[in-house]
Order: structure tokens, then sequence, then C-alpha cells
């Protein structure tokens, strides 16, 4: 198990405390955006808009998204959490007010789209990987799984954000979230750190009577089997020129096109076969948690490798699809359970590994720029994801042919993944012997 000891005498590893800020501060963070999908269907029932016209709100979210993710995390590198993160929250909370007003779909384009989305570029996944990643060495993919279920504590406050909706209106439950998302990220950030030298701490929680053991992690020499490739000096300029940078482009691509055909249109899909929103968002509950649980994956992916737990992942979430594109009606009720428990699990066990595996690759003082330069790639299937599901609704009058194409998008990033194959430039630290 990890070690949560600075030194003998009790002390807590403020490593784990950061991991602790992060998960909260990131739940806070993403609640807005996670939570569309319940906005989407009181917004079509008001508006009227085509589905596609509508997913376009998140669709331009993901163009900003993508366009910020890099600068974003430059500014991370460069000014830290706690400059950065309550900047963001207050951007998001502007959002959300503003979404609140809206009347005209640019008006939600504006407030919603873009600045919501720059909020979420400062305080989301990126950064936070890369905060953790500068505390931990030995447990990277742990402590990456374990701040990042701040994504799935977002979705364990979507039904609450549906009971919301439900008793005030979806523009005071925008009101609402305007108020609560700097109210409580602004103060928390201010007790992260960026590195534990910061607090004169070594990376792991190693103490003075390890100095040689926290050496050898520190400079991960035990890890490594390309020696040329890890002793660079990796900038965004050179990791710009490896075909492992645009492979963990490509994963971040192909998940995020699946992971918001499914997100953005889950819930109306439920709807159009028969079951209730209050139902649709119920599995939200399923899925947090169980997505949480795979967030020990990390734990499994520092064992086992990141190739191999990468891949169960993936096939294990085709199969959720798979229970979603068979589930007809009320009586199917129990694939969309089979749906939620194999896609948080897997899809849960999956994301600490990739993030983990682009610290093995290019971990460093412009890591974060690098992670965020590679985070397009999510904000373009973030874009491409919510209208071409509504599209083919729209076009064909089913998902179905939206669900494969998020099979599609999982196997593409399986496939990349074996391509950046982090295993030949760094070993976890359980295939050490």
């Amino acid at each position: 198990m990890p070690n949560k000891k600075t030194r003998p005498g009790g002390r807590v590893f403020y490593g784990w405390v950061i991991i602790a800020i992060s998960f909260v501060v990131l739940a806070m963070g993403t609640v807005t955006r996670i939570s569309f999908p319940l906005f989407y269907v009181p917004l079509l029932d008001e508006f009227g808009w085509s589905r596609a016209g509508t997913a376009t709100i998140v669709s331009v979210s993901g163009i900003i998204y993508g366009i910020s993710a890099p600068i974003a995390g430059t500014l991370f590198d460069r000014f830290g959490p706690r400059k950065t993160f309550p900047v963001a929250a207050l951007l998001i909370g502007i959002g959300a007010l503003g979404t609140s007003q809206a009347q005209e779909i640019w008006q939600f384009y504006l407030f919603f789209g873009v600045i919501v989305a720059l909020g979420l570029a400062l305080i989301g996944f990126s950064p936070i990987v890369a905060l953790a990643s500068n505390w931990f060495v030995k447990w990277r993919a742990t402590a990456v799984g374990l701040s990042t279920a701040g994504i799935q504590g977002a979705i364990l406050l979507a039904p609450l954000v549906q009971l919301l909706i439900s008793n005030l209106g979806w523009r005071n439950a925008f009101l609402v979230l305007a108020g609560i998302v700097p109210a409580s990220i602004v103060p928390l950030s201010q007790l992260l750190r960026n590195r534990p030298q910061d607090m004169r701490l070594t990376l792991d929680g190693l103490d003075g009577d390890q100095d040689k053991e926290a050496t050898a992690l520190n400079r991960e020499d035990s890890l490594i089997v390309d020696k040329e490739w890890a002793s660079t000096d990796w900038t965004l300029s050179r990791a710009l020129r490896t075909y492992r940078f645009w492979a963990i482009f490509g994963i971040m691509l192909g998940l995020s096109t699946a992971f918001n055909i499914l997100f953005t249109h889950q819930v109306a899909f439920m709807v159009d076969i028969g079951f209730t929103a209050t139902f649709a968002a119920s599995l939200f509950v399923i899925f947090a948690v169980m997505s949480m649980i795979g967030r020990f994956g990390g734990l499994l992916s520092d064992r086992l490798g990141r190739e191999l737990t990468y891949t169960i992942g993936s096939l294990g979430i085709v199969l959720s699809i798979l229970m979603l594109i068979l589930a007809k009606d009320t009586s199917d009720a129990w694939m969309l359970y089979v749906y939620v428990i194999c896609f948080g699990l897997f899809a849960g066990s999956n994301a600490p590994t990739y993030a983990a595996a682009t610290a093995d690759l290019f971990h460093g003082r412009h890591f974060g720029s690098i992670l965020g330069s590679a985070d397009t790639g999510w904000g373009i299937g973030a874009t491409l994801g919510p209208w071409l599901g509504g599209y083919i609704f729209d076009t064909t009058g089913s998902y179905t042919t939206a669900f494969i194409a998020a099979i599609i998008a999982i196997s593409f990033a399986g496939a990349s993944f074996w391509v950046a194959s982090p295993g030949r430039v760094r070993r976890v630290a359980g295939r050490v012997r």
C-alpha cells in the first residue's frame, strides 16, 4: 500500500491531502458541465430546437475547451493551482449565471459553451493530473485515479441537480450552481501546493531514513527501460515531434468522442424508450459509484502495467455500450443497469491508466502544457460527439448508429494506447523485480 507518512510519528503525507482536495475541487468544477444531459431534455421541451442544434451547445464547449487546454496547461505550469483554480471557479460561476438568463441559443453558446468551458479547462482533468503527478512516482496511477475521481463525484451530484431542476426549474438550478461552485473552490484551492518541494517534502512522502530509496525513486532508475527517452527534457515543441504524443492525442480524441455521444444523449435515449428523466438521473449515481471503484484500477495499472490494464478496460466499455444498444423499452431496465455498472467500472479504470501513461512518457517541468495540448484531442471529441449523436438521431430517428460510432471510437483509443506503448519507456513499480 502507498506510504502515507513523511516520517515516523504519524503525520499524513501532505500529498494525500492534495489528492483529497483535488477530488473535491474537480467535482465542484465539473458538475455544471457533467449535468448538461439533465438540462438537455427541458431545453428541448421549452425551446423546440433540434437535438443536433441543442447538443451543439456542448460542441461549442468542446471547441473552446480544446483551444484553451494547452494555454491552461501552460498557465498551471507557471502559476500553480492557488492562482489558476480560483479564476477557473469564477469563470464557471459567471458562465452558469449567464446561462440561467439565456433566451436565445447564441447566449447558451456564449455563457455555457465559452465561459464555462474556459473555467473547466483551467480546473479540469489535465491540471489535476499534472498536480497529482508532481507529488507521486511510485503510486502515480493510484494518485491520479483518486484525484480524478472528482469527475465521478460531480456525477454523484447529478440527482441533486435533477432535484433542483424538477422543483425550481432549470434556470434556478443554474443560479444555484453559479453560487456554490466559486464558494467551494476558491477557499479550498488555497490549501494546494504545486510540488512537494514547496513544502520541503519528497516525492511519495519518503522520509529521511529512506534517502537511498527516495533518490532511486526520484531518478526512477529502476523503472526506466528507454534511458534516452526518459532523460530528455520534454518541452511541448519536442513532444509535438513524437508519434507517442499524437498517440496520446488519439486516445483522448477517441475516448471523448465516445463519452460525449453517450453522456449527452443517454438521458434523452432512456426517455425515448419509456423511462423517466428521474430514473435516468438515478443511473448517474450508480455510474459514479462504479467509476470511483474503477479508479482503483490505478492500483492494478501500477502492478500489471498500463497496456494490459487499459485493454481490459476498453473491452469492458464495449460490452457496456452493447447493452445500451440492446435496450428497447422499460422491460429492459436490467440492461441499463449492466450498462452503467460496466461502463462506470471500466471507464473508471482506464482514466488513471492513460493519464499515468502520459506522465510516464512526458513528465517534467513542462508536463502541464504537454498534457493540456494532448487534451485538445478531448476537446475535438467533445465538439464532435454531441453533435454527431444528435445529427444521427435527427437523420435516422434512432441512436443505434450513434452508439456503434461510440464503440468504434473506443476501439480507436485502445489501438492508440498500444502505439503510445508507455511500457517501452518505463515499467510500472509493480513490474520491477
